[in-house]
């Protein structure tokens, strides 16, 4: 791992954990002010969109990096064509969100909030995509310094909108507005780099979509067992049962950053080394994965001994009961510290197809435990069923790395 992997990483990393702090600030604010319904409804507009986030994404965000560290020289073009690509799923896709909501079983403030809701799928889609150049430059530190920025700017209205008694709907407008300016600075500064154009050459674009299917369908399937859990107690159990799973998931959330944070910027030096130094690969990747490990146990171990304290903290008395699903949950970090490692490698390697296949199982496997045990165990047989499914799919992963490459961590 190069040196510019690591001050990246650290910038990164000091920016996340004042955000992270920051929303740690925001959720207590909403959780206090909007009650567990009303953070239920919030969370449920989220999750929600979350899964037509990743539709609209299309493993677009990870192929642009793939293809501007291997050809520098087409850079413009690509990332033209990316970002053209992207703003036109991202049409269809907020539409397809928006349409289908109206035939759900939700309150019409629900169904208002993922109307507004879209706007900030819309901007923080766009920004991510443009991440892609930061990384590829080693300039993180921009696309930080952009996160700290807006966030101050949501928690300043966050905290203005609860001292004025803002409603749900209000918030959620806080978020899209913060999105807008965040997608704004992010454009802003990706033109130092890669000065693109709009537009869309059809047949290169036909390759990437082709290139990027497999992957999408992975960031779909690894996002439906993450998320669909929220939308399934949604439909089945109070959405006061939503606001307290949320709370636990929430936190896991905002910790696995990290750890997708330094595999992000390992993804240009794994493409790189994939196909033509594969000592370098493999030394990458161990480097990669044995930092990720040291860094999953302190957290797993702390999640599990505070939880009770963290969600006194975060939510107060009324999200007492969100400390069992923390400590289940708290398992599932240091898995996906793991797993989101071996997914990226897989891609690097154009192995994409045989994740997108253990994605899929473990999808499936998940909606269907839902299923089963929501009904009668609620959150935290939501809760349990993650654990299992983030298990399952880290050692598939990991073997298909070593039946394929022999790569032994």
């Amino acid at each position: 791992m190069n040196t510019s992997i690591y001050k990246n990483f650290f910038a990164a990393s000091v920016s996340r954990v004042i955000t992270a702090f920051i929303g740690l600030a925001v959720i207590g604010f909403l959780t206090r002010h909007l009650g567990q319904e009303g953070f239920g409804a919030y969370e449920t507009i989220l999750s929600y969109l979350f899964i037509f986030t990743i539709l609209a994404d299309f493993g677009l965000h990870i192929i642009h990096v793939r293809e501007i560290s291997r050809h520098p020289e087409k850079e413009e073009f690509i990332s033209g064509n990316i970002f053209t690509l992207r703003l036109i799923l991202l049409g269809l896709v907020v539409l397809l969100a928006i349409a289908l909501s109206l035939f759900l079983p939700y309150s019409s403030e629900i169904k208002t909030g993922i109307i507004v809701a879209s706007l900030f799928v819309f901007f923080s889609s766009l920004s991510q995509v443009l991440g892609g150049i930061f990384q590829k430059y080693s300039t993180f530190y921009l696309v930080s310094f952009s996160d700290v920025l807006t966030r101050l700017i949501q928690l300043g209205l966050v905290f203005y909108g609860v001292k004025a008694g803002f409603d749900l709907l209000a918030f959620v407008w806080v978020l899209a507005l913060t999105a807008g300016v965040q997608f704004v600075l992010v454009f802003y500064f990706s033109r130092r780099f890669i000065r693109f154009r709009l537009g869309l050459d059809f047949s290169y674009a036909g390759k990437i979509l082709k290139s990027s299917l497999p992957v999408a369908l992975s960031i779909l399937f690894t996002a439906i067992y993450i998320r669909t859990d929220a939308i399934m107690l949604s439909f089945m159990k109070p959405v006061s049962d939503v606001g307290i799973y949320r709370l636990a998931a929430k936190l896991i959330e905002t910790l696995i950053f990290f750890p997708a944070l330094l595999v992000e910027l390992s993804m240009p030096s794994l493409s790189q080394f994939a196909f033509k130094k594969a000592d370098d690969f493999n030394r990458a990747f161990k480097k990669t994965f044995k930092l990720l490990f040291l860094m999953a146990i302190p957290v797993v171990i702390g999640l599990i001994v505070f939880a009770d304290l963290i969600v006194l903290l975060l939510g107060g008395q009324g999200f007492a009961d969100s400390a069992l699903p923390l400590k289940i949950l708290a398992v599932v970090v240091g898995m996906v510290f793991l797993n989101n490692l071996a997914g990226k490698a897989l891609i690097a390697l154009e192995l994409q197809k045989f994740g997108m296949w253990i994605y899929l199982s473990g999808a499936a496997l998940n909606i269907f435990a839902n299923l089963l045990v929501i009904p009668r165990y609620s959150y935290i047989g939501a809760s349990f069923t993650t654990l299992v499914t983030e298990i399952l799919v880290t050692i598939a992963l990991f073997s298909v790395l070593y039946r394929k490459t022999s790569l032994f961590v």
